[in-house]
């Protein structure tokens, strides 16, 4: 099994959140979204409530944890995406929030950790 780059290690950890969230009954209704301010990975339902995630995948705990790499520039940076968002797709009354999947891939084989942060702004 080859080493991913990390191009092809953030994509995964994008599709394995995916299917993580899914599971854990969200409904992810945007992937990638963009706006001329940055991105957010994934926008998924939870209920009636937009969740704005961002997905941190590792390959080693070497350079620290996943989460760790969403300081409070990166979650101000979300926030600003995450108003534009809304905005372009207006509801009465939105509830949202920011959440935060990591994951730590070991580069050689299958086996993974995930962790689910959730309201990571607050």
């Amino acid at each position: 099994m080859k080493k991913m780059n990390r191009q092809e290690l953030a994509r995964w950890g994008e599709i394995t959140a995916k299917g993580f969230l899914e599971k854990s009954n969200i409904q992810i209704i945007k992937q990638n979204y963009r706006t001329k301010n940055g991105e957010i990975d994934l926008i998924g339902l939870d209920n009636d409530d937009l969740i704005f995630i961002e997905v941190k995948t590792r390959s080693s705990k070497e350079f620290g944890f996943p989460e760790e790499a969403v300081d409070s520039k990166k979650i101000e940076k979300i926030e600003v995406v995450a108003n534009d968002y809304v905005d372009h797709y207006p509801k009465n009354n939105v509830n949202w929030r920011i959440d935060v999947i990591a994951i730590i891939r070991n580069p050689y084989n299958e086996y993974y950790e995930i962790k689910w942060f959730k309201d990571a702004a607050s």
